[in-house]
């Protein structure tokens, strides 16, 4: 491993050597079946690659990844007062849920847009050292994690300053994140082998991730759909947010949000496993 994984001039799909640390011994006879648990155990392998993307990244830039944070902010600031007078909406109640899904939302479409090219991204390290496939997945899943960990603070500090107070419900967002980040590694891995197998659905991902962005309570409220609110309360995405955003911003979260979002882990989690325990031993000859 040492002689594959150069430290010099390393690209995010490669690590420095000294860097990977000592690997249990199913590291190397997993197959379909234990490849997503075997990957998923080994926390320390896919936490240090995961960093190390964020630091090569971001490599002799003085604000590092809060320069994602400072875009994000600079676009609330716009398109808060913008839409809450084209809504209607109090500026103080509308800023901190703009604020939040927007965080939310850059972290799920990232996800899900580079956890569908994860294979094809990691294709140098899939063919020339055995580990689990699902290690590319939860390497890139990590690290947008990280980055929302550092963005969301500075929208709850913004909510704080606009009067609005948290609830006994805050404590909730912790679970709510941990779904978050169970989701999106089980459409990683399913979109990761799918999109391998056939590139033409990179497009149409993204291509799905922006209307879908139009058509979930991003920006507006599904209160203000009315008769028509069945559109976002149908829409997976919209209860993934609302997990997080709901207590953050000081509002009691509806028990179908957490149905939903524990029901696509479930059923999200078997149809990867059913994925990764057909096309596991192809994929190699997929890159």
């Amino acid at each position: 491993m040492a002689e594959l994984l150069q430290p010099e001039g390393a690209t995010p799909a490669q690590a420095p050597a000294h860097q990977i640390p000592e690997v249990p011994e199913d590291w190397y006879h997993h197959d379909g079946r234990t490849d997503i648990w075997v990957a998923m155990r080994n926390v320390h392998v896919w936490g240090v690659l995961g960093w190390h993307d964020i630091r090569q990244r971001y490599r002799r830039s003085v604000l590092g990844p809060f320069w994602f944070t400072l875009s994000t902010f600079i676009m609330i600031g716009v398109l808060g007062f913008l839409y809450s007078e084209l809504l209607k909406q109090e500026i103080s109640q509308y800023l901190p849920f703009l604020g939040v899904g927007l965080v939310l939302w850059q972290y799920l479409s990232t996800s899900i847009t580079e956890g569908s090219n994860a294979f094809i991204s990691g294709s140098f390290l899939m063919k020339q050292i055995r580990m689990p496939a699902t290690i590319h997945v939860c390497r890139i899943v990590w690290r947008n994690f990280c980055i929302l960990l550092h963005s969301l603070p500075p929208v709850m500090i913004l909510s704080l300053a606009l009067g609005n107070r948290p609830n006994a419900d805050f404590i909730l967002i912790i679970p709510g994140l941990f779904l978050l980040l169970l989701t999106a590694t089980w459409i990683g891995i399913v979109l990761g082998i799918l999109c391998l197998r056939y590139r033409d659905l990179l497009p149409i991902v993204a291509n799905i991730l922006q209307v879908a962005f139009f058509f979930t309570p991003i920006m507006w409220a599904p209160t203000l759909l009315k008769e028509r609110a069945w559109i976002a309360h149908y829409n997976p995405l919209y209860h993934l947010i609302e997990i997080v955003r709901a207590p953050m911003i000081g509002e009691p979260i509806d028990p179908i949000s957490w149905v939903w979002a524990i029901g696509m882990v479930v059923v999200g989690f078997a149809i990867a496993q059913a994925l990764m325990k057909t096309a596991r031993h192809r994929l190699a000859y997929w890159i």
